[in-house]
């Protein structure tokens, strides 16, 4: 998304402001920017008449880029706004708050909302008595009569919660398994939309955050990488069937506790930190130890060669190598375009210069070969003289 490129407004969705949700609910956790952009789209929505500019909100807003793709990617996450590419532009559909007593029903909502201001102020947003007691008795017991005005033909609308999962029942795995988050309010977030996007349990969401944490810390970016994996097709050697079983078979970790235990040796805090590094990329472990094998393999020592390792690691990271079988294959491909200059270098090279021009030419012509043509070449002497005559 660019600030020239341009969007139009969903046509019939309109949706009213819940100024009281989005200040007491929404606010202390989408933050003043994302709020901003929600009440903006509110108030220029147009009925998708026609196109706008994205540089029109920045201008509006007094936002950078960086913000405005910050407070979409929140109001996304919150099921706010939602933003379809349209060949070269967006549509951009508008969402309605959830009402307040619906959002403090929100697991996921109000653990971020306790978090932000506390249990006891999200306490006091509940809809109870003065003197703390829930209300149980509904206005239609109270008064019957007014059951008599409202129509029995409609199903009462509920909330939907199908992107709701047990965030306490997480929260207890985690403490469970020694997890922790790096950034709880933005893990938390991402943690929502991927099990909405790939409609999983909280506990499919839980397996794959465990997979792919880093040093007990859950990496929602090594996620994201795991789920993008796709199937490679190709024929593997036995040799790298060998690699790939092995590569996805054992953590980083102790993948290069086993190389360095053939090489009589130990795991030194910069190779630890190396592996951070290279998980901070988002690379899978399937993927590291590929790249160790290959680092070891290149460069003949007991100890890990950092700089080559990262080089790898940030060429595979670029090229989106997300596989043992993607990392296998790179390797293969280096080797064949490295093979092939190395062919291109040692080929003669075809060249004008006559033979005997060069200091190192050996004349191999025989004697009987050598005196026909020093018999031709009298004869053609013989002709010459004869026709100056």
């Amino acid at each position: 998304m660019k600030p020239n490129d341009r969007f139009s407004f969903l046509k019939n969705n309109r949706v009213s402001q819940d100024t009281s949700t989005l200040v007491q609910c929404y606010l202390p956790i989408i933050g003043q920017d994302a709020l901003s952009l929600y009440l903006y789209i509110l108030a220029f929505w147009d009925d998708g008449q026609k196109e706008h500019l994205f540089a029109s909100i920045l201008n509006h807003l007094n936002f950078g880029m960086d913000r405005l793709l910050k407070a979409f990617k929140i109001l996304s996450a919150f099921h706010l706004v939602t933003l379809y590419q349209n060949g070269d532009g967006y549509k951009l559909a508008i969402h309605p708050t959830l009402s307040q007593s619906d959002f403090l029903r929100h697991t996921v909502y109000r653990t971020l909302l306790e978090k932000r201001i506390g249990d006891m102020a999200v306490s006091d947003l509940r809809q109870e008595q003065a003197g703390g007691e829930p209300l149980t008795v509904p206005l239609s017991q109270a008064f019957p009569e007014i059951e008599e005005l409202a129509s029995h033909d409609e199903p009462p609308v509920k909330a939907d919660f199908k992107n709701d999962f047990d965030l306490d029942h997480f929260r207890q795995l985690m403490a469970r398994d020694g997890l922790r988050f790096q950034d709880e309010q933005s893990d938390v977030l991402e943690l929502f939309k991927i099990a909405d996007e790939k409609k999983w349990t909280w506990f499919e969401t839980y397996q794959l955050a465990k997979g792919t944490a880093v040093s007990q810390v859950i990496s929602v970016k090594r996620m994201r990488e795991k789920i993008a994996q796709k199937p490679v097709s190709s024929d593997f050697s036995p040799k790298e069937e060998t690699i790939i079983k092995e590569a996805k078979s054992k953590s980083a970790l102790q993948f290069l506790a086993e190389i360095k235990q053939t090489r009589k040796g130990g795991i030194t805090q910069a190779e630890r930190d190396l592996l951070q590094q290279m998980a901070g990329l988002g690379l899978l472990d399937e993927v590291i130890n590929v790249i160790m094998l290959l680092t070891f393999n290149k460069v003949d020592s007991a100890n890990l060669n950092e700089k080559y390792a990262m080089k790898v690691a940030n060429d595979y990271s670029y090229n989106k190598i997300r596989s043992a079988e993607e990392a296998v294959l790179r390797i293969r491909e280096k080797n064949q375009k490295g093979q092939a200059q190395k062919s291109a270098k040692t080929a003669p090279v075809k060249t004008n210069v006559p033979k005997w021009s060069n200091p190192d030419y050996k004349n191999e012509t025989s004697e009987q070969t050598r005196l026909e043509l020093e018999r031709k070449k009298q004869e053609m002497l013989a002709r010459l003289e004869k026709g100056g005559d």
